[in-house]
């Protein structure tokens, strides 16, 4: 299992994404983590916003397909996406996802 991470400022994009990922067996679980504040700097300024945290549960034969899915879907133009490598997950979670996404 793996857990790609990426953030957006848009409910819709979130719930996009999400359904997307969901209704294509891409993904087993999306976890989303609302009203989190990110500081970057944009045009030499810093800016702030508020964004919610979109925590993607697949396997890592999915990676690929999952990041073009987030790219095509995802309201910025550059979206944070990145892959979490998890060292140790239960074994009934990771059937039970392989089981959903590998059908």
């Amino acid at each position: 299992m793996i857990i790609i991470k990426t953030t957006t400022d848009s409910h819709k994009a979130m719930k996009l994404i999400a359904n997307t990922l969901l209704n294509k067996k891409l993904a087993a679980c999306v976890n989303m983590i609302p009203r989190m504040r990110s500081k970057y700097i944009v045009d030499g300024r810093i800016t702030e916003s508020r964004e919610v945290i979109l925590l993607i549960k697949t396997t890592k034969k999915l990676e690929n397909k999952v990041y073009k899915t987030i790219k095509d879907l995802h309201n910025y133009e550059i979206p944070e996406i990145s892959t979490i490598q998890t060292s140790k997950v239960d074994k009934n979670f990771e059937n039970w996802l392989k089981d959903f996404v590998e059908r």
